[in-house]
């Protein structure tokens, strides 16, 4: 490892625990290769690239004068750093920035497009490196993802790389465009792969065929996986489906986008209809969103009811751009048998099945159907169907047994009938064999767990009874694991001899087991073997790990039982098993945090919603104050006004009013002189009147005197000088000696 003078930039060293994931993700990515590390701050990825046999070199910067290497790994402290990464001579590049960088990953993607780089296959099929960093992948040969809709289609695409079986032929319907039928071929195990396209193109990529898009039917060979896309409108999903299931052989599968306008689909409910009557179940399903990032983590699995159903509501709007479905073909011809094949025992399956199918349907975990309540049905028409010594039976019925739906009612009694006389039956090839040891060891696991631990024990020594190297040395998995159990059941009941000897017994057959000749009984074809022989035949040995420390355990004086039982649980998988336990118990704790802070967080943000509510209730209360203050002030000084005007016009009042008093008093008093004057005028004119009725009637009377007339007219005047209504008096008097005259 060479190493150059430290780099300009001073960003921070990714802590070990960082820089070995991100190592690994590279790695899965791209495999072991010669690589350049370039930045100071990726330093911590040599130790786990140089663990994987990686060359290893580090400098400051990218020269074209640079050895050529397979893989550059760089850091960028910004988005316009990237295109002096893209060394001219490497295969792949990995530029990694801080956190959040999303502005400069795009701008990292635009500089590589227009150099002649293309985004790397394996991030739309590999979950995503750490949120720590952000990571993007370039590639010569790549895909090309330019806008929402391509990097819905290059996702998807990974996650049916996902759902490729080993050795499955693949027909891509919709990865031409964008080269996106790379991520299939580099991340899947297919051995075939055909891809539809209007243009056909020279060969290139080994394993792969182009197909005209109006002439690849009828496909070309059997089809094992369909992946394609449907249109919004639903005009070709008719034709789409049929073509599918015309293509794949039984137990196929078809991967199928359905896009979703604002997140809905109105003619979804007449898809899933389509594909039930076409005979196609679906097993799986996912919803798709843009919000999350691109590859497998873009997708949230659809769950299934009580019922086993997938709660996929045709009529609710999910919070995604598109519907993923994975529909298995169950029904057409299956595989039929070749008893002249030759093939090791553990991959036998076209030589001693009917129907080699049903092996895809319902029996091997990652290959068969992942629902129970689809497996169920298949699994009771074999059963019904299939000859009861035949191979296809006895895989029916243990799938049977390990499903407690199955077990529900008088299913148990007659499952475990059926199994009963699988078991007693002789072994018609190695296969029936294979499935009478399995079937005997579920019977005592449940007789086991239903507490009928006489039961349990007479079929755990049946199991170890067969001789398991008739088939394959990994059947040794049920012999082992039967011995131990029955060797607890002998010490449960106080039988330690008895005990010591199954315990022995299942080691010595450990021992035989591994001391098999034929390598090919455990691993097949030794220049290709396969991939799950290996840790199956491990297995073998950890649980005779169980049996060797049972065996030194008891041999200890005293018997300590609780020790014995602690060292003779050791194994991996029963630790695999712990750790897993302890990981999905720290799991629902998590998830209980999660859901706790979501609701302080939802309570946070109500309450400051209350409080910037009431904030502005203050505000406007406070606002609202300070303007009646105002205007009480202004009230104030009115009223003040208001007050000294009353008061003035009080006073003004008062003195009117004393004024009006003293002449009120004024007048009473000139009142009653009137009121006096005015009797006393009565009276005269009375007198008068009196007078003058005598003078006028001329009847004779005392003759007055002139004088006394006269006297008495002058103080008649007078009194009517000083009368104030004068002229009222004069108007009654002229109108009395109008009256008087006429009379």
């Amino acid at each position: 490892m060479s190493d150059s003078s430290p780099p300009t930039t001073s960003a921070p060293l990714l802590t070990p625990l960082l820089a070995a994931d991100l190592a690994e993700y590279c790695l899965r990515a791209t495999g072991p290769s010669s690589v350049q590390l370039v930045g100071e701050a990726l330093a911590h990825l040599s130790t786990t690239l140089l663990a994987a046999g990686c060359e290893v070199s580090r400098y400051e910067a990218v020269t074209p004068g640079d050895a050529a290497v397979d893989m550059v790994i760089a850091w960028a402290a910004s988005g316009e750093e990237c295109s002096r990464f893209l060394a001219p001579g490497a295969a792949a590049v990995v530029i990694v920035g801080p956190a959040g960088a999303v502005q400069d990953a795009e701008t990292w993607v635009a500089q590589a497009a227009s150099l002649g780089w293309q985004q790397h296959p394996a991030p739309f099929a590999l979950s995503g490196a750490s949120d720590d960093v952000t990571v993007r992948v370039f590639a010569r040969s790549g895909v090309s993802v330019t806008d929402p809709a391509s990097l819905l289609r290059a996702s998807y695409h990974g996650l049916a790389a996902a759902l490729v079986r080993p050795g499955d032929a693949v027909l891509a319907m919709d990865a031409a465009e964008g080269d996106l039928w790379r991520i299939v071929l580099q991340q899947s195990r297919c051995s075939w792969l055909g891809v539809v396209d209007d243009q056909l193109r020279p060969a290139g990529e080994p394993g792969v065929e182009w197909l005209g898009s109006t002439q690849w039917q009828p496909a070309p060979r059997p089809i094992d996986v369909v992946v394609t896309r449907l249109s919004h409108d639903g005009s070709d999903w008719i034709q789409e489906v049929q073509a599918a299931h015309a293509a794949l052989v039984r137990s196929g599968r078809l991967v199928i986008a359905v896009p979703l306008d604002s997140g809905r689909n109105p003619l979804q409910r007449d898809l899933l209809a389509l594909l039930e009557q076409s005979g196609l179940v679906i097993d799986r399903a996912w919803w798709q969103s843009l919000t999350r990032p691109a590859g497998p983590d873009q997708f949230i699995e659809v769950s299934r009811d009580a019922v086993g159903q997938l709660k996929i509501d045709s009529d609710s709007v999910a919070t995604a751009d598109a519907l993923v479905l994975m529909a298995v073909k169950v029904g057409g011809p299956g595989i039929a048998q070749d008893p002249s094949l030759k093939a090791p025992n553990l991959i036998a399956f076209h030589r001693d099945y009917l129907d080699a199918s049903v092996v895809r349907l319902i029996v091997a975990v990652g290959l068969r159907l992942e629902s129970a309540a689809l497996r169920r049905p298949i699994a009771r028409k074999v059963m019904h169907e299939a000859p009861v010594d035949s191979a296809d039976y006895g895989a029916a019925v243990c799938v049977l047994l390990y499903d407690p739906v199955a077990l529900e009612g008088t299913g148990r009694a007659e499952l475990l009938a059926a199994a009963r006389l699988y078991i007693d039956a002789p072994a018609a090839n190695p296969t029936v064999l294979r499935w009478q040891v399995s079937l005997a060891f579920a019977a005592a696991s449940l007789h086991q767990a239903g507490g009928d631990l006489h039961q349990a024990a007479e079929l755990y020594a049946r199991v170890l009874a067969f001789d398991v190297l008739a088939f394959s040395p990994l059947l040794g998995t049920k012999t082992t694991t039967a011995a131990v159990r029955l060797g607890w059941i002998h010490f449960g009941r106080g039988e330690l001899a008895a005990a010591r000897q199954v315990w022995a017994r299942g080691l010595d057959e450990a021992r035989r087991l591994a001391s098999q000749p034929d390598w090919s009984a455990v691993i097949g074809d030794s220049d290709a073997p396969e991939v799950f022989a290996m840790p199956e035949f491990a297995a073998v040995m950890d649980e005779a790990g169980c049996l060797a420390s049972a065996l030194r355990l008891t041999a200890e004086t005293p018997l300590r039982a609780g020790l014995a039982w602690q060292w003779s649980n050791r194994s991996l998988r029963l630790q695999l098993l712990e750790a897993r336990n302890e990981q999905q118990r720290r799991q629902i704790w998590q998830d209980n945090l999660q859901e706790a802070k979501d609701w302080l967080d939802g309570q946070y943000h109500k309450l400051n919603a209350e409080l910037f509510r009431r904030d502005q209730v203050i505000q406007a209360l406070d606002a609202t104050a300070r303007k009646l203050a105002i205007e009480s002030d202004g009230v104030s000084a009115a009223f003040r006004l208001a007050h000294r005007h009353a008061v003035g016009e009080k006073a003004a009042l008062s003195q009117q009013l004393y004024a009006m008093h003293l002449e009120y008093d004024r007048l009473f008093v000139d009142h009653q002189h009137l009121s006096n004057t005015n009797q006393q005028l009565i009276g005269a004119a009375q007198q008068l009147s009196a007078a003058a009725g005598a003078i006028m009637s001329g009847k004779s009377r005392n003759q007055l005197p002139a004088e006394s007339i006269a006297e008495e007219m002058f103080r008649l005047a007078n009194a009517l000088n000083r009368l104030p209504l004068k002229p009222l008096v004069r108007t009654v008097l002229r109108a009395l000696t109008a009256l008087l005259g006429r009379k």
